[in-house]
């Protein structure tokens, strides 16, 4: 069987479904034969694979009551008609992996699945599409303070994704912090949350998820996913992790989420997830269409709960947009009480992290007040920026971390500090991550 979770995606993403429709297919004009055939067909596989069978008998209801009054008479595109089925039964179940797409190439595939050719062209086509998004990888990158970010936009199964995802993690592998952005994160595959998960602890036996679903004829089968004993390259057991969420994470990338928050393995920021948890797979219905059926159930080990409907809830609520400043300065925070001796070294980031959440604005009067010579060194405010100048040879844009404190524009290894007393300025400091402060009376 293909990998359970391979399909745990938002329904209505487009990458949740083979984006091989071409608007060719759209030529197909839908009969009330055709119509019925479909609806007949997805109450079917609903019967066999559904995981609320009390609910079968309501969705099927509502559609063959609107199939009666006429409500789909005038719908006639098949893109259109997918669309309004797909309303109805999230509508009914509140489940938000339902999802009926017209997709012809898709069924004519899995029609052939049995011959090895067809096979082996869904496969290529599937690497092809899963290597031009990078395996779902996006970005990874090192934040000020030595904090990784690392971004991903899909679960991929590890089965193809497994090298591209070890080296994400090898490049983050030295870090003292690590922020995992799953804000535009859909799902996917479950496995890749297992793998990715391992590495945050030192080979330790802990289960995951526990789960079932429905194979044909309603046969129940029972699962359970745990850390895999090994992982390519260097854990990152003992840093902290921050992971990102938004209100369209969903499904698999809740799972791991939620999993890990309840191990007390991360610090969840942003906004409340989705609340898709239930395992869905793909089932072929008459006239080139399709339908994602929610065929499973999973439940964490240690609440023997779920997030269907409620969604994951952050340890730290914040706007989706504000998450990669917040976590960041969580992170410093906590490294800098941790670590005493890197206080100084840490702290340096903060204003600048700060103002990114927030900039500072400095009145234009203050701005000119600075203006005047220091030593070799003069401030001079130009087009409303001020300016820091030395010795006449090189010349900064000086960018405000508080009223009086500047990050030189392109100088990363000291900034300007105005110092006034009995508010007269007397001289300015050039103030070093290390800690050293150089003065310079004003002239």
């Amino acid at each position: 069987m293909k990998h359970l979770f391979a399909l745990l995606f938002l329904t209505f993403s487009i990458a949740a479904y083979s984006q091989k429709t071409s608007l060719a297919k759209e030529e197909l004009v839908l009969t009330e034969v055709n119509k019925k055939q479909i609806i007949d067909s997805l109450i079917q596989q609903l019967e066999e694979f559904y995981i609320r069978p009390n609910a079968i008998g309501e969705i099927k209801k509502k559609l063959n009551e609107n199939y009666k009054k006429g409500s789909y008479k005038d719908v006639v595109k098949p893109n259109e008609f997918a669309g309004k089925l797909t309303t109805d039964l999230i509508e009914v179940s509140k489940d938000l992996h339902f999802g009926v797409r017209y997709d012809p190439e898709w069924t004519e595939d899995q029609q052939k699945k049995g011959d090895k050719e067809t096979q082996k062209k869904i496969k290529a086509q599937e690497l092809a599409e899963a290597k031009k998004k990078n395996f779902g990888f996006q970005q990874t990158r090192i934040l000020e303070g030595n904090i990784g970010y690392l971004q991903f936009d899909y679960f991929e199964d590890p089965a193809i994704a497994s090298e591209t995802a070890a080296a994400a993690m090898q490049f983050l592998n030295n870090t003292d912090a690590l922020i995992i952005d799953l804000r535009k994160n859909n799902g996917g595959a479950m496995e890749m949350g297992q793998f990715l998960s391992s590495y945050f602890y030192s080979g330790k036996e802990l289960p995951l998820y526990k789960y079932y679903y429905y194979e044909k004829n309603r046969k129940k089968t029972e699962r359970e996913m745990w850390l895999l004993p090994s992982v390519p390259g260097k854990r990152l057991e003992d840093i902290d992790i921050y992971i990102l969420t938004s209100a369209i994470t969903f499904s698999a990338a809740e799972w791991m989420s939620y999993s890990l928050q309840n191990l007390k393995r991360v610090t969840i920021v942003g906004e409340k997830t989705a609340g898709g948890a239930h395992p869905v797979d793909r089932k072929v219905l008459p006239n080139g269409f399709a339908v994602n059926i929610p065929f499973g159930e999973v439940k964490d080990p240690i609440t023997n709960q779920d997030f269907e409907g409620k969604g994951v809830i952050p340890d730290v609520l914040c706007k989706s947009e504000e998450a990669v400043n917040t976590s960041h300065l969580l992170a410093l925070q906590k490294l800098s009480s941790k670590n005493k001796e890197a206080v100084n070294n840490l702290d340096w980031y903060i204003p600048i992290v700060k103002n990114r959440q927030k900039s500072v604005s400095v009145d234009s009067a203050i701005l000119k007040s600075y203006q005047g010579k220091y030593a070799k060194a003069a401030l001079v405010f130009e087009e409303n920026t001020l300016y820091y100048k030395w010795n006449n040879i090189a010349t900064f844009a000086l960018i405000p971390l508080e009223q009086d404190l500047f990050l030189v524009d392109g100088i990363d290894d000291f900034r300007i500090k105005v110092i006034s007393e009995n508010n007269v300025i007397t001289g300015i400091k050039r103030i070093y991550q290390n800690g050293q402060e150089k003065f310079y009376k004003k002239e």
